[in-house]
């Protein structure tokens, strides 16, 4: 026979194997249910669907369990590459390489982490104090510090902490006193001149990414230093995020100091009389951010306080105090009307004087019954006046949406001066209103007791008007046009709510006017019949029941923590004094 034919034997072995595979079915799928769990209560339960083959022909197959999804392999690998990516770069950080491979190390792990994944794989394993630990000695060579504060800098992005510990603020911290440009900083690393070149390119490249995010608008990517890079990773953190060891590690290190300082800085060149130069408006913009980081890391914390109001004689306060009469004028001339108007000089204005009011307000917060901050700025030349012009008229020249957020503000820092500071509720009483800029031949000024006065009435009454609305609109007397039932419900609770919100914000300014005017009357008699005069029924009646709603409220949200409670006990305290108050005088 010749080699192409098949022996008899083995003929007849592969024609029985086909017959075989032919009278039965190779696999037949079955449908079944599952079988009942007398625990489960769960009347919906799916079918059931397997393969099944007979013995026959089970040799022709192999089954495979526990088959992994396309999903569950491409976790598993993106995990085992970040895991080699992390590992590598980590041993190529260590002080005992050469600079040059440092920093090619350090700049390829800024790249990796543009990628949203790997920063979260990073985060999420504790690895990002491992490579600032590595790179502890960056702040001896420049191209090692400019490449660490890239890394910052991009790890910044997610406006989260950066897993920071206290080592790591410390270096970041350091960082902030090198001026160093990214087009020197890498000068001495040892790399050939095309490294260098790739490398400085890499440097702008990943920090112009960050700004097409939205990120650090105004760094100047011409002149990158590492100063601009460590300060732009502090600013971007979100100390309530970090907690208090934040706030405490941030003074200790010197990291209060260095804001103060640029906010120092920065305002120098404002003045009463300015241009708005682009240059001028970054340096405002500066000022915004760093009071953002004031204004978190002061929030109820009685040592970051004191340290900024003693700071250099209180240069801090200084410098607030200026650039709140600035922005507070400015405004007048560059009004904002637009929630979406960001890019304009009065947005830039408007948020700047927002922050300012808002760390004015935590240095004003007192501890213990007593508050310094409220003593040392209420006599200022000029606040007074100043925080009344903000609430009674920058709120025309701000959006609608904003408005309310400007009184507020404005009335609680009145509220801070007064309500331990005995000389501060003298100046307000003999505060005068600010004029009225439509009344050009108005020769007389108006009190700002009498102002106060005024704008509580309003309020109150305003808050009657659009709780007679949402009443309307519960007795059907006001009805939405609605194409069906579905749609009715839905525009009459929108209504509702929209009505019932302006209805509390009315109520809100108004009772926050009470309480201001409570505390100038407490235990000064003069004051007490001053304001009295000033009343048009001559007491406290009006005030009483918008103050007493406002505890009804506050009573009912006392859960949101020991703020609320200090709230309560403060407001029930008013209200027992001008109680007890109109009670005397109705008997005398």
């Amino acid at each position: 026979a010749t080699p192409t034919q098949t022996r008899p034997e083995e003929a007849l072995t592969v024609n029985t194997l086909e017959e075989e595979f032919e009278e039965a079915e190779a696999l037949t799928r079955v449908t079944s249910y599952p079988e009942p769990d007398a625990d489960s209560m769960d009347a919906d339960v799916g079918l059931v669907t397997s393969i099944k083959c007979t013995k026959k022909v089970k040799g022709f197959y192999t089954v495979v369990r526990n088959v992994k999804k396309a999903y569950q392999i491409q976790e598993s690998g993106e995990f085992q590459e970040f895991n080699d990516d992390v590992e590598y770069i980590l041993d190529a950080l260590q002080d005992n390489n050469p600079i040059g491979t440092r920093c090619l190390s350090a700049i390829s792990l800024a790249s990796k982490c543009m990628v949203p994944a790997f920063r979260m794989h990073v985060r999420a394993h504790g690895t990002v104090a491992k490579f600032f630990r590595a790179l502890h000695d960056a702040t001896k060579d420049q191209s090692l510090g400019m490449c660490t504060a890239t890394v910052m800098f991009v790890l910044s992005q997610d406006q989260l902490n950066m897993d920071l510990d206290r080592d790591c603020l410390e270096l970041m911290l350091n960082l902030l006193e090198s001026d160093i440009s990214h087009t020197s900083a890498l000068d001495d690393c040892g790399l050939s001149d095309v490294q260098l070149l790739k490398t400085r390119q890499k440097v702008r490249q990943l920090c112009a990414d960050i700004q097409a995010k939205g990120h650090a608008k105004h760094l100047n990517l011409d002149n990158i230093t590492v100063g601009h890079l460590a300060m732009e990773a502090l600013l971007s953190l979100t100390s309530r995020r970090a907690g208090e060891w934040f706030k405490e590690e941030l003074r200790q290190l010197g990291g209060l100091e260095h804001i103060v300082q640029t906010i120092d800085d920065c305002s120098k060149v404002i003045d009463y009389q300015v241009e708005w130069c682009p240059p001028m408006l970054d340096k405002l913009r500066k000022v915004d951010r760093c009071l953002r980081v004031l204004e978190n890391v002061t929030l109820q914390n009685e040592e970051n306080n004191m340290y900024l109001l003693t700071y250099r004689d209180g240069v801090i306060v200084d410098t607030l105090i200026r650039l709140f009469k600035v922005c507070d004028s400015e405004l007048t001339r560059y009004p904002v009307f637009s929630m979406a108007d960001k890019e304009s000089v009065g947005f830039v204005i408007k948020e700047c004087l927002i922050a300012i009011l808002k760390v004015l307000i935590n240095l004003t917060h007192d501890f213990n019954n007593k508050s310094f901050g409220s003593a040392m700025m209420g006599g200022r030349q000029g606040v007074v006046e100043a925080t009344l012009h903000v609430l009674l008229q920058t709120p025309e020249h701000v959006p609608d949406e904003q408005k309310f957020d400007i009184i507020v503000l404005a009335l609680i820092l009145l509220i801070n001066f007064v309500e331990h500071s005995d000389t501060n509720r003298r100046l307000l009483i003999e505060a005068n209103a600010p004029s009225d800029p439509d009344a050009l031949f108005e020769l007389t000024q108006t009190s700002g007791v009498s102002a106060l006065v005024r704008l509580f009435y309003q309020q109150e009454e305003l808050a009657r008007t659009e709780e007679r609305k949402t009443d309307a609109i519960l007795d059907g007397e006001q009805k939405p046009q609605a194409s069906s039932q579905e749609e009715f419900y839905e525009e009459t609770v929108a209504m509702l709510l929209q009505k019932a919100g302006r209805n509390m914000e009315h109520t809100l300014v108004a009772a926050y006017i009470a309480l201001l005017l409570g505390y100038l009357v407490m235990d000064n008699k003069e004051f007490e019949l001053f304001i009295r005069k000033h009343l048009p029924s001559g007491n406290f009646i009006v005030m009483l029941a918008v103050l007493q709603k406002f505890f009804n409220f506050m009573t009912l949200t006392s859960a949101a923590g020991s703020g609320s409670s200090r709230g309560i006990k403060a407001t029930e305290m008013v209200i027992k004094y001008l109680s007890e108050s109109d009670k005397t005088e109705q008997q005398t």
